[in-house]
């Protein structure tokens, strides 16, 4: 899983330098499906990535004034997506329920603000062959 100290015991990403790493053999992308955003699509290009408002230098950003300016932290490994909330007014919401980390896997939606994203996992051979 995690290498040590990628993620504390409560689940927060701390030293992000270590243990974090893209797969070689999948591409991971977020997409918003609802809100002022809808159809904005962003493939992960680093093992660390933020996301919060526009205009507030996240690496995703979103047009939705319910986002804190750095809401949540995607954090991903050789075989973990993580999500983790950045203490936002708000929160970050997975099946319902308020959370400060969780692991993410294909087609996990989560919440932040108003506006709804879900994870695609795909190996990288189907996004070669496909036209995503």
């Amino acid at each position: 899983m995690f290498a040590k100290n990628a993620l504390s015991l409560d689940g927060s990403i701390s030293n992000l330098s270590s243990g974090l790493s893209l797969p070689n053999d999948r591409t991971i992308k977020i997409s918003v499906i609802t809100g002022p955003s809808t159809g904005f699509t962003h493939r992960l290009t680093k093992a660390k990535t933020s996301i919060g408002q526009v205009g507030c230098s996240a690496d995703i950003e979103i047009d939705d004034p319910q986002i804190s300016a750095l809401h949540c932290v995607i954090g991903v490994t050789n075989d973990m997506v993580r999500l983790c909330d950045l203490d936002s007014a708000n929160g970050t919401c997975v099946n319902g329920e308020r959370v400060q980390a969780v692991e993410l896997e294909h087609l996990s939606e989560f919440r932040v603000g108003s506006t709804w994203l879900i994870v695609t996992i795909v190996p990288k051979h189907f996004m070669d062959s496909t036209s995503f």
